[in-house]
């Protein structure tokens, strides 16, 4: 029988462990790389079938930027992506820029031992469904901002002002307020009282993306 073959491209040791260990006693054979320069040499030398790629893989190129690359070079391997944000749009994606048939997984999804092989099986036959791609089926309260109320709510939660929003984005004082405002309400949060509205749209933003720093996993 014919021994596939999975790429794990994980950062952090303990998560990539884990995948690897449950991968090899599914029946796969396993090879780990924990940045997307390591895992390109590897691609190289070995005949992938499949790889599984951790969207942050904090400083260089992402995941997802990985997974393109090796998209265009190795078009016949399928690719299975991880990650802790359900909206791609946070960390600069669309879900129209996510190959076909490649999943996308929350990690929190894998505390069912079955779910990545299962969603491993639909990439590799090319039947990945929405029920493998969590980036279609949204359930936060971030969905109907538009990319630049999320990139300023991003800049908000990171601690700046207003006035440094503006200076960064190279507009105005009051259009700056205004983008908050309208953000706010997208989310679907009363913006009666801004100061309250303000921290209250921040900390979603956060349950959903994480804290935004170079340190951000």
């Amino acid at each position: 029988m014919y021994e596939r073959t999975v790429l794990v491209v994980e950062d952090e040791p303990f998560i990539r462990g884990l995948i690897c260990d449950k991968l090899e006693s599914d029946g796969f054979k396993v090879l780990a790389a924990s940045s997307a320069a390591e895992a390109r040499k590897i691609s190289e030398d070995a005949d992938i079938d499949i790889s599984v790629l951790d969207i942050e893989l904090g400083n260089g190129p992402t995941g997802f930027d990985l997974g393109i690359a090796l998209h265009k070079t190795y078009p016949g391997m399928a690719l299975v992506f991880l990650t802790h944000i359900p909206e791609p749009r946070i960390i600069g994606l669309d879900s129209k820029s996510i190959p076909k048939n490649a999943a996308y997984l929350l990690k929190e999804r894998l505390v069912d031992p079955e779910v990545l092989n299962q969603a491993i099986e639909a990439a590799l036959r090319d039947r990945v469904g929405k029920e493998y791609r969590d980036d279609l089926k949204p359930a936060h309260p971030l969905v109907h901002m538009s990319r630049t109320q999320l990139e300023v709510l991003r800049m908000l939660a990171e601690g700046k002002s207003n006035q440094q929003i503006a200076a960064a984005r190279g507009t105005t004082l009051r259009a700056v307020e205004n983008l908050v405002t309208r953000a706010i309400t997208a989310a679907g949060i009363d913006a009666e009282s801004k100061t309250s509205a303000r921290v209250i749209a921040v900390r979603e933003f956060i349950r959903v993306a994480g804290l935004p720093s170079t340190q951000q996993k």
